[in-house]
C-alpha cells in the first residue's frame, strides 16, 4: 500500500489516487473501504514529513479524491467503523455555529489548536448544514445574517487550502503504544495518557475533544495536547535533536516527551522498539521462569536431564 513503485496503489498525486479508486474497482468493497482508508492514513503522515510545496498539493489533492470517495460510499473519512463509532459515540464540541458573522467567528475561536483534520471536517460540515437551513428559512434578514456566517467559514476554508495547515495535523499513536512506555514524571502528561486509555476516551482520541483536566475545564485535552506537541518540536528543529539514539535505538529523551502526548514523527519506528521491547520483556519473563524451575529441582541428575532434554521427561518418547 505504499506509493514508493512497489504497489500499484498510490497517493503522489490527483491522477495516482483516481487510478487507484479504478483499479479498486474490481474488488468488493470492504478491500476497497480498508484500502482507501490505509492510504489515506499513510498520505496524510508523509504530508507532515514533505516539505516541497509541489509535493505537499499535489498529495493534498490525492488526499481530497479519497475523502470524497469515502464521503460517498461509507459515510466519511473520519467513519472507519460504522459499528464502533455507533457504540462508541463521540460528543459534539459545543458552540460550533453558522446564524451570523459572530457565530462563525466564535467557531473558528472554538476551533484553534484543534486537530486541523477536525477543523477542516467541523467547518465543511458546517457549510453543508447551512445550505439545508437556507432552504427552509424565508426570513431575508435571517438569509442575509446566515450567508454572512457561512462567507466566513468558506473563507476559512480558502486559507486552510492555500497555506495547506493539514500538514500540521498530528495523527495521535494508538494508546497501546503509549501505555507500554515507561511512566513518565510529568503528572500533565500521566493524567494525559490516564484520560486517553481511561473509561470515557477508551483509546478514542476523538473524546479528548471534550474532555478536560481535573484542575481546569477551560481548555480541552486536544488542545492541550497540540500545544505541547508545537513546542516540543519547535525544540527538537531548533536545537537540531535527534529522535532515537544511535546506540541502542531508543527514543530521545524529547521524543519520549513527545511520545507521551501520543505523538510521534516516525510512528513505524516507535511501533518497531515498542514490540522489540514486548518481545524483550517477554524473553526475560520466560528466562527467569526457566531458571526457577531448575532450582526447583532437587536432583543434580534431574536438572542435567532437563538441560538435555527438555521441560518434561515424563512426555519422552520411549524408544523401544
Amino acid at each position: 500500500m505504499s506509493d514508493n513503485g512497489d504497489s500499484k496503489f498510490g497517493f503522489k498525486d490527483k491522477e495516482k489516487a483516481k487510478e487507484t479508486l479504478i483499479l479498486l474497482e474490481s474488488h468488493d468493497m470492504q478491500y476497497r473501504k480498508l484500502t482507501v482508508r490505509g492510504l489515506l492514513s499513510r498520505a496524510k503522515r508523509v504530508l507532515t514529513m514533505t516539505k516541497a510545496e509541489d509535493k505537499l498539493k499535489n498529495i493534498s489533492d490525492a488526499i481530497e479524491v479519497f475523502e470524497k470517495w469515502l464521503d460517498e460510499n461509507c459515510g466519511g473519512a473520519a467513519n472507519q467503523n460504522t459499528k464502533t463509532d455507533k457504540e462508541d459515540k463521540v460528543e459534539t464540541v459545543p458552540g460550533l455555529g453558522f446564524k451570523d458573522k459572530e457565530a462563525a467567528k466564535a467557531t473558528l475561536k472554538i476551533l484553534e489548536d484543534r486537530d486541523p483534520e477536525y477543523q477542516k471536517f467541523a467547518v465543511k460540515g458546517l457549510i453543508g448544514s447551512s445550505k439545508r437551513v437556507l432552504a427552509g428559512t424565508k426570513s431575508e434578514e435571517k438569509i442575509k445574517s446566515i450567508k454572512e456566517g457561512v462567507q466566513i467559514l468558506e473563507d476559512f476554508l480558502e486559507k486552510f487550502e492555500t497555506e495547506n495547515m493539514m500538514k500540521e495535523n498530528r495523527a495521535y499513536l494508538p494508546y497501546d503504544f503509549v501505555e507500554k512506555m515507561p511512566e513518565p514524571i510529568d503528572e500533565l502528561q500521566a493524567e494525559f495518557i490516564q484520560v486517553y486509555g481511561g473509561p470515557k476516551a477508551r483509546g478514542n482520541y476523538k473524546h479528548l475533544r471534550t474532555l478536560y483536566p481535573e484542575e481546569s475545564d477551560q481548555t480541552s485535552w486536544d488542545i492541550i495536547r497540540n500545544r505541547k506537541v508545537k513546542k516540543i518540536l519547535e525544540k527538537i528543529k531548533a536545537e537540531e535533536h535527534k529522535l532515537f539514539n544511535a546506540e541502542d535505538g531508543k527514543p530521545t529523551d524529547l521524543h519520549m516527551q513527545l511520545i507521551y502526548w501520543a505523538y510521534s514523527p516516525q510512528p513505524d519506528k516507535v511501533k518497531a522498539y515498542v514490540e522489540q521491547m514486548v518481545n524483550e520483556k517477554k524473553a526475560k519473563a520466560e528466562k527467569r521462569k526457566s531458571d526457577e524451575n531448575l532450582h526447583e529441582m532437587d536432583d543434580p541428575e534431574d536438572i542435567k536431564e532437563k538441560m538435555e532434554n527438555g521441560p518434561s521427561p515424563e512426555k519422552k518418547v520411549k524408544i523401544s
